[in-house]
């Protein structure tokens, strides 16, 4: 009997021993999540035709409200739909201090952790709407460690089975502001990369899952997941593949980049792939008619000391083979860009992938405001401004297309309810039905 216990106390010191203390994800400390998922594959899904209600009327409504969900404000927005045509607004639910909280405290539910609005208290969570963004269910908590930094959402769904994967990044409070990892400051932690993924629709999610060793080269510092939703792609080469977009810092000399990554079974194993040139911030891409895929980038412009100059406009890249290498990275000059996230996504013509491309971004040289959707039909050489959905402030944004030809979007926007206008006030949807698609967007 003694030596029995001596050996359960020696396998529960072993165990102590190897959680550590590297990551303290939730409110256990030590629980390493691990990196491979044990869950089978679900089951192919049959094609499903969908339809939305069209009223020759655009669909407008508010998804997320500051002060609203037990949760000050809300931020970072990504869009999907799955294959039942629910379609799946993610977002960062934070309980960290808004620009506009000081002087309206009484009009939110819970005091901010920390003292700015990128750190702290955040989680991940989803809405979903099964009559096309008219009304929105109420919110699930996909991820809430504590006050610890769940963001960066990126969202997207395997056609062959439906699964959901959701890929995020995590910073450990109060040590994971970007500046942190810049400067090498951050106490030794590092940004993490995650996943989890729905078999039921968006309803329930899995555990959490940490590919960083996997995702992330030792001397990256600042690490950043979309945020918008990811693509699978239709042609060769590589067809089926599953990519997510990113964006990183090498530690050795702060430059920034956009990266991918991607899966070729299902999701099952996951691997980095290329990156762009210096340059790259928050990324989305898209898949174009020959099968290469299109990068469009928020730029990062940089004087002789290292310092942030105004972007201007936005940057994009072409990859021929699946997203393991980059051409060079091309400015566009019809895209203008205070230096804000933004999102692509092609436009099919007859349920093929076509050369009309859809962007959505703060359409402003200096200022996060005036959202738009821009349009291409040469496959993003050229763009054109058709659509002004938001005149006001307004900053992070996805878009994506619906089976029945919608085009919707989802976006930051604000205009003033808590003072000054402010766009971090509410997140808003906003889809062009097929009916409408001639007037608004000339398709």
């Amino acid at each position: 009997m003694k030596h029995r216990l001596l050996y359960i106390l020696l396998i529960f010191s072993i165990l102590c021993a190897a959680c550590g203390d590297d990551l303290k994800f939730g409110p256990n400390p030590g629980f390493v999540i691990p990196e491979e998922p044990a869950e089978d594959d679900p089951k192919e899904d049959d094609d499903l035709e969908i339809s939305y209600p069209d009223n020759r009327e655009i669909v407008e409504s508010i998804v997320y409200e500051a002060g609203k969900d037990s949760h000050i404000y809300f931020r970072i927005p990504a869009l999907t739909v799955t294959k039942k045509g629910t379609i799946l607004a993610f977002c960062e639910a934070r309980n960290t201090k808004a620009d506009f909280y000081e002087g309206n405290e009484e009009k939110f539910p819970v005091v901010p952790v920390g003292s700015t609005k990128d750190l702290g208290d955040i989680d991940l969570a989803v809405k979903r709407s099964t009559d096309g963004g008219k009304t929105w269910d109420n919110m699930i908590t996909v991820v809430d460690d504590y006050n610890n930094t769940c963001g960066n959402p990126a969202p997207v769904v395997v056609e062959s089975t439906g699964r959901i994967y959701l890929f995020w990044c995590w910073g450990r409070y109060p040590n994971q502001l970007e500046s942190k990892f810049v400067s090498s400051t951050s106490d030794g932690h590092t940004r993490r990369v995650f996943y989890c993924y729905s078999d039921d629709d968006g309803q329930t999610w899995s555990t959490q899952y940490d590919l960083t060793s996997r995702l992330k080269k030792g001397d990256w510092s600042w690490y950043a997941t979309g945020p918008c939703h990811g693509i699978q792609k239709q042609l060769a080469p590589q067809k089926g593949r599953i990519i997510i977009s990113a964006n990183h810092r090498d530690n050795g000399n702060k430059d920034n980049y956009s990266h991918i990554i991607y899966s070729d079974d299902n999701g099952s194993t996951w691997q980095l792939g290329g990156r762009t040139e210096i340059g790259g911030n928050e990324s989305s891409l898209t898949e174009l008619a020959d099968g290469s895929l299109l990068i469009n980038m928020r730029r990062v412009v940089k004087d002789t000391n290292g310092n942030d100059l105004p972007s201007e406009y936005r940057t994009s890249a072409i990859s021929k083979d699946g997203g393991i290498t980059w051409g060079k990275s091309v400015v566009n000059q019809d895209l203008i860009d205070p230096g804000c996230q933004g999102a692509i996504v092609n436009y099919p013509i007859n349920k093929s992938l076509s050369n009309t491309l859809l962007l959505s971004n703060a359409h402003h040289s200096s200022s996060r405001s005036n959202l738009c959707i821009s349009k291409s039909v040469d496959s993003g050489i050229s763009w054109t401004t058709p659509l002004v959905i938001w005149s006001g402030r307004a900053a992070y944004s996805d878009i994506i297309t619906l089976q029945d030809g919608s085009v919707c979007v989802i976006y930051e926007n604000g205009s003033g309810k808590f003072g000054k206008a402010n766009p971090n006030e509410q997140i808003s949807f906003y889809r062009v039905p097929p009916s409408l698609l001639g007037d608004k967007l000339n398709l």
